[in-house]
């Protein structure tokens, strides 16, 4: 193992390593941060350029967090979501973070314009599969056969 915690560890031992290595994480961050199990975002309200300097220090303390434990984070899965304004900020870690437009977390689609207009998209074309599914494979059948 060269860094971190051992993935697929004995149960038990992996996750109180991670926590023990997280726990100290939101004592770097000062705007906004949420935590749950391996996923972690900060956040902040863009109104000033000093705004967008504060949320890249945090982003900067992340990546000295990450060097000092050893914990690199995956760059492909680091993303920035712009909600709600139209300032040009970029956001930087190891390299320049991907800006996204819609991102799927826990289930429910969320997008930079918040509106749920995806959400239902998605939700309806399953609902049809299912629908689909049950017709194709119970053509055949009627009420008094069951």
């Amino acid at each position: 193992m060269i860094s971190g915690v051992p993935q697929g560890s004995v149960i038990g031992v992996g996750p109180l390593l991670f926590i023990l290595y997280v726990n100290e994480l939101p004592d770097w961050i000062k705007n906004e941060i949420k935590m749950f199990a391996d996923d972690t975002k900060i956040w902040c309200k863009i109104n000033t350029v000093k705004d967008a300097e504060s949320l890249q220090a945090d982003l900067n303390d992340l990546t000295e967090w990450s060097r000092r434990w050893q914990m690199a984070f995956n760059s492909d899965k680091c993303k920035v979501m712009h909600i709600g304004h139209r300032q040009d900020t970029k956001y930087y870690m190891s390299n320049q973070l991907k800006e996204i437009q819609e991102e799927r977390d826990l289930g429910v689609s969320v997008t930079s314009d918040l509106k749920s207009a995806m959400q239902c998209k998605k939700s309806a074309g399953k609902a049809r599969g299912i629908i689909g599914m049950v017709r194709r494979n119970f053509r055949r059948m009627n009420r008094t056969s069951c």
